[in-house]
């Protein structure tokens, strides 16, 4: 089965540069759980985007712009 990590790694190279900048993957330990979020700025737009893995698609992050 592929982990989150696999599945944002995966779908962070299949980004092209000329729609996105400054791609970042974060990882956030807590107690119990890992968290990862891959966010990126859209080109055109100049706002930040993250990916939502559940449904597998980029999506403006809030107060971006």
């Amino acid at each position: 089965m592929e982990t989150t990590l696999e599945r944002l790694k995966r779908f962070r190279q299949t980004l092209a540069p000329e729609e996105w900048r400054d791609v970042k993957m974060y990882v956030h330990n807590d107690v119990e759980f890992e968290h990862f979020s891959l966010i990126a700025t859209n080109v055109s737009s100049g706002k930040v985007h993250y990916y939502n893995l559940g449904t597998e698609e980029f999506n403006p992050l809030p107060g971006s712009g």
